[in-house]
């Protein structure tokens, strides 16, 4: 390093000890002085950027815990495809679809492993950017707001490039406020030499009431679709043409451009044929329709992690794709849900959730699963490793965990016992370290202390559960519910695991009312965020069977815990399901001319 150098180095040193006495945070000019990244390209700097590698290694995976399958009476083998409609934050599922990738259990019919198509219509909008009060802390607010945004996106890019095929393609939907942003993030993890096309999709959205255009400027009428794929030469693209009149009454095999104007999508019309939900930002069928086309073949999976509405999944389906679809809203999964089954023809395909539990179905986990759910919930990391061909599971601080399944014990028909400690020690001696976890079911332990010396080694028992609902969700964050349509698609992020807990509801119907006597939701929340009602989702005529999802109510259409509710509309029983803004759920059926519950 030459001196100039060096003197300038200890100038940024001096000057930033300032920062940090006064814990502020340290410019990025002198950041990347003090920690240069060796990146010659062009990239987005920004305060909270960590490597690939980090997010990669730092992203927790998340057993997916099977809610129903429909048809119910589907009996599915070990080894069958199932289509996946899943519950929870993406972040921690795309983990797991990376392990279910190297264990090769997603296969596409020509062998590669992986998704092979992902399209994604992710959201802009934070509650972050709004907290403040004066212009100076807003304008602040909005920069730091940003960055978190674009980390937060650039963390689930990092991740769906590692789920995708070797041969596979993505595609990014999005408006005109980030793309700019966007596209630099993905030519950072994509490469600029895998970008194939900036498609652009005129919207047609009309702003006018009565004859006076709304917009005071220029008319915004498109949407921006990055297209990148994995390989710069190998990966799915199936052209497609339009037919071209000439003249002469001649027909021409013209290609598609990246310009696509023969889509609509305006107020009140989606398409002549297209499933109408009540989901904002729903997008028309042939938008999705024409990606799947071009770049996946017939049981391909297809990959959706901010699903909304559906349509992608819809689509996926209607052209004999396989798909997952993925979404943090439970007002998504229930619209997806009731799309699905209103489709003809529909394939087996089953309800996930993820980070959020019904602890009564935790033995129900396969091995793999469970082993990884407590490990997981004990704070330990995943990791196959084998002392003197004794097989451990994963670490804990650094010392190594063994976990036994209920499937095991259950297998051999015995109980851990001081016999089986002293059998692992005999084995492996003082090679595993110092310290060893055991992790077991409470109950499949044949003595009661916590800890077990054996010459030098001392064995921590874990037992499953152990205080689960205090014990391991001190760091997790809730999948927060929207409280109004505007809402719906916000940016969320629900890390770690907590247990379904039902809120206390007393509500009464009268005159046409939706009246709430009390609600009390029993979550764990920590932070800005209050424990209170999200919405209330309704099925007019519940069959007993299957909740068909027919209207919504939010937290902000009650008044003075009030809202409207035609009970004409009640075909002999209705389910009213009340959800909190933590994503649990209360569901009450009630009987037709029923005023109170």
């Amino acid at each position: 390093m030459d001196t100039n150098r060096l003197k300038i180095l200890a100038k940024v040193i001096e000057e930033s000890k300032k920062y940090i006495e006064n814990e502020s945070e340290i410019p990025i000019e002198f950041q990347k002085i003090l920690f240069p990244s060796g990146r010659k390209e062009c990239e987005l700097v920004y305060a909270g950027k960590e490597s690939a590698e980090e997010i990669i290694s730092k992203v927790i995976a998340v057993p997916l815990q099977e809610e129903k399958i429909f048809p119910s009476n589907y009996k599915k083998s070990q080894n069958d495809w199932i289509n996946k409609l899943i519950f929870g934050d993406n972040i921690q599922v795309l983990k797991s679809l990376v392990k279910y990738k190297e264990k090769g259990m997603l296969k596409n019919p020509d062998g590669t492993d992986g998704i092979k198509l992902i399209y994604i219509d992710p959201p802009f909008s934070t509650r972050r950017d709004f907290k403040t009060s004066s212009e100076d802390q807003k304008a602040y607010s909005d920069k730091k707001a940003g960055a978190d945004f674009l980390e937060w996106l650039r963390k689930r890019l990092i991740l769906l490039k590692e789920v995708l095929c070797d041969d596979g393609s993505i595609y990014v939907h999005l408006d005109n406020k980030k793309v700019a942003y966007v596209k630099v993030l993905m030519d950072e993890i994509f490469g600029e030499n895998n970008f194939r096309s900036s498609i652009i999709w005129d919207t047609s959205i009309p702003y006018v009431a009565g004859n006076k255009w709304l917009s005071p400027n220029w008319i915004y009428s498109q949407a921006t679709i990055l297209y990148y794929t994995k390989s710069k030469t190998d990966y799915v693209f199936n052209k497609e043409y339009e037919e071209i009149i000439q003249p002469s009454g001649d027909i021409s095999k013209k290609p598609i451009k990246d310009v696509w104007c023969d889509i609509k999508n305006f107020a009140g019309f989606l398409g002549a044929k297209d499933y109408k939900s009540k989901y904002p930002t729903q997008k028309p069928e042939d938008l999705i329709k024409r990606i799947i086309k071009a770049s996946s073949n017939e049981g391909d999976i297809v990959l959706d992690c901010f699903a909304g509405s559906g349509t992608t999944p819809a689509v996926a389906e209607k052209l004999n794709r396989k798909w997952i679809a993925i979404d943090v809203g439970k007002l998504s999964i229930y619209t997806i849900q009731k799309r699905l089954l209103h489709t003809k023809n529909i394939n087996p395909f089953a309800v996930y959730s993820a980070g959020l539990y019904d602890e009564e179905k935790l033995n129900q986990f396969d091995e793999y699963n469970w082993k990884l759910f407590v490990m997981q919930s004990w704070g330990c990391t995943p990791k196959s490793e084998k002392i003197k061909n004794f097989e451990f599971e994963g670490t804990k601080n650094g010392d190594l965990v063994k976990v036994y399944s209920p499937h095991e014990l259950k297998k051999i028909g015995a109980k851990i016992s001081i016999e089986t400690l002293n059998s692992i020690y005999l084995r492996i001696g003082e090679a595993a370290g110092r310290n060893v976890f055991i992790i077991a079911p409470k109950g499949r332990f044949a003595f009661a202390e916590d800890e077990i010396e054996i010459g030098n080694v001392t064995f921590n028992i874990l037992r499953v559960p152990y205080s689960m609902l205090a014990k391991y969700t001190e760091d997790f964050s809730i999948p927060i519910q929207p409280r109004d349509s505007k809402n719906v698609n916000e940016a969320v992020e629900s890390i770690g695991f907590d247990f379904v807990q039902p809120p206390e509801v007393d509500f009464l119907i009268k005159d046409d009312n939706l009246i709430i006597n009390k609600f009390q939701s029993n979550s764990r929340i920590k932070g800005e965020e209050e424990s209170s009602l999200s919405m209330v989702l309704i099925d007019y005529s519940y069959d007993g069977k299957i909740f068909d999802l027919d209207d919504v109510l939010y937290e902000n259409n009650f008044h003075e815990n009030k809202a409207k509710f035609d009970t004409s509309k009640i075909d002999k029983k209705a389910m009213l399901i009340f959800i909190d803004n933590a994503g649990n759920e209360r569901k009450v059926v009630i009987n037709e001319g029923q005023d109170k519950n």
